[in-house]
């Protein structure tokens, strides 16, 4: 009898143990996941909630809104400025050609994260190849008011006809398009730019005849006069050794001057080029950048507006 008693109460508590331990059992769903994952988003904690973002996905492949926690990764990796592996998740998301807000948001960012890694061809290709597939107002302003800005930025570094495609491009964008992204301003820049006082390198090379004449013409005074000092001195010393019979040396001084004074029409030409560069940039630095923030959660899309003096 008391072996009965002992073996149910033994059977008692092996069954409290179980029960308490089911109760200890934790159930993450799709949803828990979800928002742990962008709660780490939030908070700027791009690298880990890229690692739960995937996580999701790997324990979640039929998740609901799975293509909306693919674009996290690929804004993850642009946040961590991991820009290669960013264009490449943008990439997957255009491919599978789904037509909502997340597969227009990737053509733009893989067109910028091409852009930071200084290929400005491949992100004007995105742009172009979306621009044929695009109907609304609204979206093609904003490609050709993003391809001006690449090749405004080409403009600042000396890339032949920029900013006539800029201006182009500019000129495309609809009159409520262009009070959205101010491309009035941009155009005045560009006007700017156009009248803005340059030197002719033509002019530059000729005036270099007379050694330090070209980097005069180009403002750059001190180079002036060290150039003209240095190649006079030079011609003064071949001279001299000339005039003393030396005309091994001379015929050396000869040959430093020649090199020193090919070198004085070169880099007076480079100077005229050099000038008109700077004062691209110097104009175009005066732009109204904009900043872009795409909502992840209502799905929208900010712009602020920032202007640098």
């Amino acid at each position: 009898m008391n072996f009965r008693y002992s073996y149910i109460l033994i059977l008692i508590i092996i069954l409290n143990q179980n029960s308490f331990a089911q109760e200890k059992q934790l159930i993450i769903t799709s949803g828990m996941q979800y928002e742990y994952a962008q709660k780490l988003f939030n908070e700027k904690d791009y690298e880990t909630a890229m690692v739960e973002f995937k996580r999701l996905i790997h324990f979640f492949p039929d998740y609901e809104h799975k293509d909306q926690v693919e674009f996290n990764i690929g804004i993850c990796l642009f946040n961590l400025k991991k820009y290669h592996d960013a264009a490449r998740v943008f990439n997957e998301i255009i491919i599978n050609g789904k037509e909502n807000d997340f597969t227009k948001e990737a053509c733009f960012f893989q067109s910028r994260a091409f852009m930071n890694l200084g290929n400005n061809g491949y992100a004007q290709i995105v742009l172009q190849n979306y621009l044929k597939l695009v109907e609304d107002r609204e979206t093609k302003d904003r490609i050709y008011f993003n391809l001006a800005k690449i090749h405004l930025t080409e403009a600042r570094n000396g890339e032949p006809d920029s900013l006539i495609l800029a201006r182009e491009y500019l000129s495309k964008i609809s009159r409520s398009g262009a009070n959205q992204y101010n491309s009035d301003q941009y155009l005045d820049l560009i006007i700017k730019v156009e009248d803005a006082p340059k030197k002719n390198p033509g002019a530059a090379g000729l005036f270099a005849i007379i050694p330090g004449g070209g980097f005069l013409y180009c403002e750059r005074y001190h180079d002036a006069l060290v150039t003209f000092l240095l190649n006079a001195g030079l011609i003064f010393a071949a001279y001299e050794a000339y005039d003393h019979d030396n005309k091994a040396l001379a015929g050396v001084i000869g040959f430093v001057e020649t090199g020193f004074y090919t070198g004085n029409i070169y880099g007076s030409i480079s100077s005229a080029h050099k000038y008109n560069r700077a004062q691209t940039i110097k104009i175009l630095n005066q732009d109204f950048s904009i900043s872009s923030k795409f909502d992840l959660e209502r799905k929208g899309y900010e712009l602020s507006f920032n202007y640098k003096f």
